[in-house]
């Protein structure tokens, strides 16, 4: 006897691609570190619209994808990391750790042409911050 059956397969929500910038607020010129580069434009106007420094330097960026279901750490430097994790429908929620503790909790909807933005204090009148966007495909 031949039984045949039809049914529908739904996937999870998509991996979500995101990228991390960790960047340096300051109203200095900048400093002689060659590995220091000058944020995006669209991303320092944006920056200056919220914050209160003049000059925002990349210290470094990450492009990662985020499994649905899955945290996911991405270390930005010795003292800094973050762990995403999708909650689907394009809502994250991110946890900011300095120096192993945790500095800031957000969870946010996030789409291509917006930025998350986590940030802290840093020495002599100075600020650090975790951008996180939608890198275009």
């Amino acid at each position: 006897m031949f039984c045949a059956s039809s049914f529908l397969v739904r996937s999870g929500p998509a991996d979500l691609n995101l990228q991390a910038q960790l960047v340096w607020g300051t109203n200095n010129e900048k400093p002689d570190d060659p590995k220091l580069k000058e944020v995006d434009p669209g991303v320092a106007e944006k920056l200056r619209k919220v914050f209160k420094w003049k000059n925002y330097f990349e210290v470094k960026r990450q492009n990662f994808t985020v499994a649905a279901g899955s945290p996911k750490k991405v270390k930005m430097s010795d003292d800094c990391e973050i762990e995403v994790q999708s909650l689907g429908s394009s809502s994250i929620e991110v946890k900011l750790y300095g120096k192993g503790k945790l500095a800031v909790r957000k969870t946010q909807k996030i789409s291509p042409s917006e930025l998350l933005v986590l940030a802290g204090d840093d020495k002599d009148d100075t600020a650090w911050f975790v951008v996180l966007s939608q890198p275009a495909k």
